[in-house]
């Protein structure tokens, strides 16, 4: 990653990525509006995006976007392990814009349709909590939870604390720029 003299403000980093996401998809020539531009932070939802100018087909999409490697995903570990919750506060689509330079500005995309993001959340933070050689505290499952860079390449995960890895539910490298997982 190429250092700055200034690092952007967590609230700076994602208005790049939110900017950054939007303008790769209208040059796909699919409308987008900003969900925050109107309503500070709209609850699950960044972007709406319209499949194609004379498409009825709406999505509202999550952006997070990070310079690690690891992104918030702005739930709590022990909401991110429950099934039903998650049913209900991923709505859309979600897409993680890793930066890997400010200057030049260079960055990847990973998309994931709502169930993808569902179904490797839950089995990570599942992991993260019950597999581990610990018990999950309060304080542990009030933790914000984390999506991995690693576990986005569709790669398994081990730990030094736990004694079964993490299996990727989605192996191989398939999030990458794969902006048709919008539309799953």
């Amino acid at each position: 990653m190429t250092k700055t003299s200034v690092q952007p403000s967590n609230q700076m980093l994602c208005a790049i990525g939110e900017n950054l996401v939007s303008a790769y998809l209208m040059a796909k020539g699919w409308p987008t509006a900003n969900a925050n531009g109107s309503i500070r932070n709209f609850k699950g939802i960044d972007l709406f995006c319209q499949h194609g100018m004379n498409s009825d087909e709406v999505v509202g999409i999550q952006v997070k976007t990070s310079m690690s490697t690891s992104f918030l995903t702005g739930i709590t570990a022990g909401n991110a392990a429950d099934r039903s919750f998650l049913a209900e506060k991923i709505v859309g689509p979600w897409i993680f814009v890793e930066i890997t330079s400010l200057d030049p500005l260079q960055a990847q995309f990973y998309i994931l349709s709502r169930n993808q993001m569902r179904e490797l959340l839950l089995s990570a933070q599942d992991w993260y909590l019950y597999k581990w050689l610990r018990q999950p505290t309060k304080k542990l499952i009030d933790s914000p939870s984390t999506m991995k860079l690693l576990w986005l390449h569709g790669k398994d995960d081990h730990s030094k604390y736990s004694s079964t890895p993490f299996i990727n539910p989605f192996p191989g490298d398939i999030f990458k720029n794969n902006w048709s997982n919008l539309w799953l």
